[in-house]
């Protein structure tokens, strides 16, 4: 049982507990009344209490057909992944955890209002903790500052990486962009501090841990790259000799 199941449940027994002694107190010349109004509340509270489980099925299954039908509406060409079917507990009743059977590691809470009316009242990532190698994975539900199932699909593909102790860079296609992510990993745990994408769908850099990372597209025709620093000094790059790598300089 939820928490706040078990605090209306609490509530409606202190309520009833009320009710009682105020029975008894008004009929306290008359017992058999007092003591029939007794009876009817206690059965009727422990009918309640039994039966609960047989309405949350029935209610969650319900709302579950609304699910179904606000998804099959709203997202006609989209496959989902909908749980749960039926009611289990430590879910509430009428919500369900939803994914893109394309992303089955992310996806997001929506909740079926008594009205039909569908909201989504989270979002949710899963899989575990990544390997170094694969914390890129992990950009194509950030990508997003609040996920949700209207949320553009991004196609991330890896091209290189570079990895020295925590310090973690990959060379990634974003939608057919070049772009540089930059992590911290270990063990302990791991942050996403950087991503950069190329404003013209040529080169891009980025500048961690006193070097400078550079990708230059595979598509790219020039001869060099001049790629401008933070601190106002070039890099000029051999891209004929570099297109489709990441590229290290010290700064």
């Amino acid at each position: 049982m939820q928490l706040k199941e078990s605090i209306d449940s609490l509530l409606l027994g202190l309520v009833l507990l009320f009710v009682i002694a105020a029975a008894w107190y008004i009929f306290r010349k008359r017992k058999k009344w007092a003591m029939l109004i007794t009876a009817v509340l206690i059965t009727g509270y422990m009918g309640y209490y039994f039966y609960l489980p047989t309405l949350k099925a029935d209610t969650h299954a319900v709302k579950y057909e609304q699910i179904m039908e606000y998804l099959d509406s709203n997202y006609p060409d989209r496959q989902f992944t909908v749980r749960p079917e039926r009611y289990e507990p430590g879910y509430y009743v009428g919500t369900f955890d939803i994914n893109d059977k394309l992303t089955p590691d992310f996806g997001v809470t929506l909740h079926v209002e008594d009205d039909g009316n569908v909201v989504q009242t989270s979002y949710w990532e899963d899989g575990g903790f990544p390997s170094q190698q694969d914390l890129w994975k992990k950009l194509a539900f950030s990508y997003h500052e609040e996920y949700s199932l209207d949320s553009k699909r991004v196609e991330i593909t890896k091209q290189d990486e570079w990895i020295v102790g925590e310090l973690t860079v990959f060379a990634l296609l974003i939608d057919g962009n070049p772009s540089i992510a930059v992590y911290e990993y270990s063990q302990a745990g791991y942050s996403w501090n950087d991503l950069q994408e190329s404003k013209n769908g040529d080169f891009v850099s980025a500048e961690a841990g006193g070097r400078v990372f550079i990708f230059i597209d595979e598509a790219y025709t020039g001869n060099t790259a001049e790629v401008q620093l933070q601190n106002g000094e070039t890099i000029v790059v051999d891209a004929a000799e570099h297109r489709g790598e990441l590229f290290i300089a010290d700064q």
